[in-house]
């Protein structure tokens, strides 16, 4: 394994609790390696995965396409610790930007229609109006979660990390 590589897994606070996935290299440039997350095995057999596209369609909407949106690169410094095409490598991304994500993308908009909607009905005790507060609130909210998702990416806190290379047996819990 790359000594880069062990001293940045290691350097990560161990005590913070991290999500973690497995992750397939499916194409390497110069300092990059691109990944696509494995599917679970839950995929494709649940209720749904008829109208999802999970029977191995390729159009819109198939497990192919989901998967190909879902790329992303990793640093992949040249030594001998460099990634291959087709390692599986397991990720990690802290809890606490997956929390601060979450309520980024879903509670500050519901938060903010909320508002905007209390603050119209209040003001003008109108349906009609309450409805254009509550769209408004939301457009507001969409906003800046939009904000701040990108200041969330700008500073690296929601990027994976690589944590260590995959055993042949290793899956997801």
């Amino acid at each position: 394994m790359n000594a880069t590589r062990e001293i940045a897994s290691m350097s990560q606070d161990s005590s913070t609790p991290m999500v973690e996935g497995i992750a397939r290299v499916v194409r390497v440039e110069p300092g990059w390696a691109w990944l696509e997350p494995e599917q679970t095995t839950s995929c494709g057999s649940c209720a749904s995965s008829a109208s999802c596209g999970s029977h191995g369609a390729t159009g819109i909407g198939s497990v192919a396409s989901r998967l190909q949106s879902r790329r992303f690169r990793l640093d992949n410094p040249p030594g001998p610790g460099e990634l291959r095409e087709g390692e599986r490598i397991v990720v990690g991304v802290h809890n606490s930007a997956l929390l601060k994500a979450a309520a980024l993308a879903y509670g500050f908009p519901l938060l903010a229609a909320l508002c905007g909607g209390g603050v119209a009905q209040s003001a003008y005790e109108s349906d009609p109006l309450s409805m254009l507060g509550v769209a408004a609130g939301l457009a507001f909210g969409l906003l800046v979660a939009r904000i701040g998702a990108h200041r969330l990416a700008v500073r690296g806190e929601a990027t994976p990390h690589f944590l260590r290379r995959a055993r042949p047996d290793e899956t997801c819990k």
